[in-house]
């Protein structure tokens, strides 16, 4: 991996990317978000799934022996906690009534953050699949030993941030544009499609952590 040192950096934002962009809960909280508040806080929701990718980069990266042990002995409370949160925010989004640009929307913003990070932090998924990824391109240990290795670590977690980061500033751009072309009732069916669909999420994501004991 010697001569690779350069492509720790863009391979971390390709893998972070990658993990970023299937539609799931968080891809649907954004664009929510973008479409009924400020942009800003919409990208505050981004991020904090984007430490949640980063950290799971870091334990990707740095070995993931015991994380792969503890993902086997908690998955089901990692799925249920998990599945709790997302019926969490299709109640609330359920429940709300929204407006384009809806001040009072962004007084929940910040504890918003914190559930979606928890959120990206509870799905066993993602680790699984850094844990793939890290391994496909030998990257899986690359954070053990000499300085260097460490540095090299360090470049494919920022990248991975830097790649998810990449992806919510692509999504709230998106959707930013589709405001001047949706009204207050296409926004309250899109709240009604993004909680049937978090609901659905949240039974998956129980199922599958009971199945799976």
């Amino acid at each position: 991996m010697s001569g690779l040192s350069t492509l720790y950096f863009p391979a971390g934002m390709l893998i972070g990317l990658a993990s970023a962009a299937p539609v799931g809960p968080v891809n649907l909280l954004v664009i929510q978000r973008t479409l009924t508040a400020h942009t800003a806080g919409a990208l505050l929701l981004g991020a904090a799934g984007a430490v949640g990718d980063a950290l799971f980069a870091a334990a990707a990266a740095f070995g993931v022996g015991a994380v792969q042990d503890a993902l086997a002995e908690y998955a089901l409370v990692l799925r249920v906690v998990g599945g709790v949160i997302m019926l969490a925010f299709a109640v609330v989004i359920a429940r709300s009534a929204p407006k384009l640009r809806d001040s009072e929307a962004q007084a929940s913003v910040l504890r918003m953050a914190a559930a979606t990070l928890t959120l990206t932090l509870t799905n066993p998924a993602t680790i699984l699949f850094f844990v793939g990824a890290f391994g496909a391109v030998g990257f899986t240990g690359i954070g053990h030993s000499s300085m260097a290795q460490l540095w090299n670590a360090g470049l494919v977690v920022a990248g991975a941030f830097s790649g998810s980061m990449l992806w919510w500033l692509t999504v709230t751009g998106v959707a930013r544009r589709l405001r001047g072309r949706i009204t207050d009732r296409h926004l309250a069916l899109l709240n009604r499609g993004t909680a049937l669909a978090l609901g659905l999420f949240a039974a998956a994501a129980v199922l599958s952590g009971v199945l799976h004991r």
